[in-house]
Formats: structure tokens, sequence, C-alpha cells
């Protein structure tokens, strides 16, 4: 009377309700239509759109940034060019390389190697690559050389000391930069030092560059490490023994800058997050609204930065300035004191 009872006693449930239910083709369409249609509501809506075009458009001109290349002043087009012209010029067209980072790529701060290319009579070639750490330059030494450069200016580190800062950061640049371990004072050392041993055995006139500060406040841990990057590349640079002994010109771009952040009246210090904001905010004045970097600067009440890495336009014609030094004054091979940049030794000896 209860229903159909089986041998244990169990109520036997009918065998209509056991069969799993199966939404018929009509039900499926009607049910990813409904879904179709709340999407585009949702996405109809103005706020919305705008929202998310603004990112889409942002992520775009970021990635584009990161990746875009100098097509006209890189070793790959110098390069090309000499395959189509022959071997024929190519003594009498040596030229200057400025191998590095994003601080010498240039196109997410003020561009020093443009602004050296514009004061000096010859071939300038800018060899920086964004998010690379001095490891990654290693990899491209034999690019530059097959340029067969007169003078070679290294500036890196920069990534290598917020790799050494931060286990994040040191996990990104070792993942999305396909390195063994994650940068350290000690290995950028060693690499710094097998830089300068080939491009100097290649006969180039060889300047390396101290990494300039990393935010502004010159009190911070991050600028206490700073000025141990910057000690390793004067030691580096002047160093005359050992395995690597050939000793280069020192470029104090740390200690200029470091100065610089001292006569400010109050430095904001560096930060991952409002450095990483900011930087994709610099992609879009720089290549949409085309802004002016001082402006920008200004805006953000920094005075040797434009986001607390990169260099501002003060810092970057100094920089550039600094350089055309060590160019004019290569062949003196002494102690001298740039005359661009007062206050600032540069030594050069045989290489």
């Amino acid at each position: 009377r209860m229903g159909s009872i089986g041998k244990a006693g169990i109520h036997q449930i009918p065998k209509h309700l056991c069969q799993p239910t199966r939404s018929s083709p009509a039900m499926r369409r009607r049910t990813a239509r409904k879904v179709w249609e709340d999407a585009a509501a949702f996405c109809s809506d103005p706020v919305v759109s705008c929202v998310g075009w603004a990112f889409l458009i942002s992520g775009l001109t970021i990635l584009r940034v990161a990746t875009m290349d100098d097509d006209r002043h890189t070793p790959k087009a110098f390069l090309k060019r000499k395959k189509q012209l022959g071997n024929g010029v190519e003594k009498a067209n040596s030229p200057i390389v400025c191998l590095g980072d994003s601080i010498t790529r240039g196109n997410l701060s003020a561009d020093w190697v443009g602004s050296l290319r514009d004061e000096w009579q010859g071939s300038v070639l800018n060899a920086g690559v964004n998010m690379q750490c001095s490891q990654n330059i290693q990899q491209r030494v034999d690019e530059v050389i097959a340029c067969k450069p007169s003078h070679v200016t290294v500036l890196v580190g920069t990534n290598d000391l917020k790799a050494a800062l931060s286990p994040i950061e040191g996990y990104m640049y070792q993942v999305f930069g396909d390195l063994p371990e994650v940068p350290s004072l000690k290995t950028y050392e060693k690499t710094l030092a097998d830089i300068k041993h080939r491009l100097v055995q290649a006969g180039a006139q060889v300047a390396l560059v101290s990494p300039p500060v990393l935010g502004e406040d010159v009190q911070s841990e991050a600028n206490q490490r700073a000025a141990e990057f910057a000690a390793v590349v004067r030691k580096v640079a002047e160093s005359h023994g050992g395995e690597h002994g050939e000793q280069c010109t020192y470029l104090p771009l740390f200690e200029h800058t470091y100065s610089a952040c001292e006569a400010l009246p109050s430095g904001r210090p560096y930060s991952g997050m409002n450095f990483f904001a900011w930087c994709c905010l610099l992609c879009w004045d720089m290549h949409i609204l085309q802004r002016d970097l001082a402006d920008i600067q200004k805006e953000r009440n920094l005075g040797v930065t434009v986001d607390l890495v990169h260099l501002g336009p003060k810092a970057a014609k100094e920089l550039a300035e600094m350089v055309h030094g060590f160019l004019q004054s290569s062949h003196e091979r002494a102690r001298f004191v740039s005359p661009h940049v007062p206050g600032y030794e540069m030594i050069e000896a045989s290489c």
C-alpha cells in the first residue's frame, strides 16, 4: 500500500525517478540565449563599457610599450644594414652602443640615448631592452660585439636590485626572464665582470654605469642596497687583477642621482605597487596622451625619476652629458673630471 517493497523491506524507487535528467536541445539553446542576453545587457551599460575599453586599451598599450623595439637604431637593425651595404663601410662606421635595460631603452622615461645621438656625430645604437636583468643582457653581448663598436656603455642592475629586494619581483624576473636563479648581488658582480671582459677583449672602449637611485628616499633600504650595487660596478670597472682584470671607465650615475635626491625637500621611498601603477599610467601618458615628462614628474611630486625607477628629463640629460664626456675623453687614458658633470670622477686606463 505504501509502494512496492523489496525483499529487504526497503522501498523501491520507481525506475523513471532513477534516470538522470536530460535537457533537450531546445532547453539548452534557451539557456545559452538567456546567458548571452544577460551578458550583452551587462556590457551595454555605459559605465561597464567605458571601464572595459579603458582596461583593454591600457593593457594593449602597456604590452606594446614593453615589447616595442627601435627599428632604426638597434644592433639588429645596424647589422641588417651592414649586410645589405656590404662590409666595405664597416671599419669607417664603428658605432657607439648603449647596452642596458629599460632605463637605456628610454620608452618609459626620458630618452638619454636619443639625446646623446643628437649631440654626437656618428652612429649611436640603443641596445636597451625593457625588463631585463644582467644575465639577460649577458646573453646579448655577442650581438653587440658583432657590430664592432668603438665604445660601449653598460647600464644594468636596477632589475637585479629589485629582484634582490622583493621575493615576488625576484620570482617574476626569474620566470619571465627565463633565468636559472633569482638575481642577487653576487650573480650581478660575476655577470657584470663577464660582460666587461668580453667587450674589452673585442676591442671596445667600455664604460660601466652604476644604476640610479631606486625611489627618492636616500635613507630607505632600497637605496642602501642600491649603494652596494653601485660599489660593485665601481669595483668591476676599476679591477685590474684576476681573471677579468681589464680596467675601464666608471660613470657614477648612482652617486649623481643620490646627491640630487638629497637636495629634494622630501623623497618618496620605492614601493613596488606605486611603481607598477605609475609605470602603467606612464605608458598611457607618454604614448597615448603625448604628455610632457616634466609635467608628469611635477604632478607626481618627484624630482629625479618619473615613477621611482626611470629617469626624468634632467637626470637623463645629465647622464647623456656624462657619456658624452666619456666619448670625448676615452683616448686620454688618464684620470680626469668630466667637463659636463662637475665633481664626478671617471677613471680610464688602457684596456
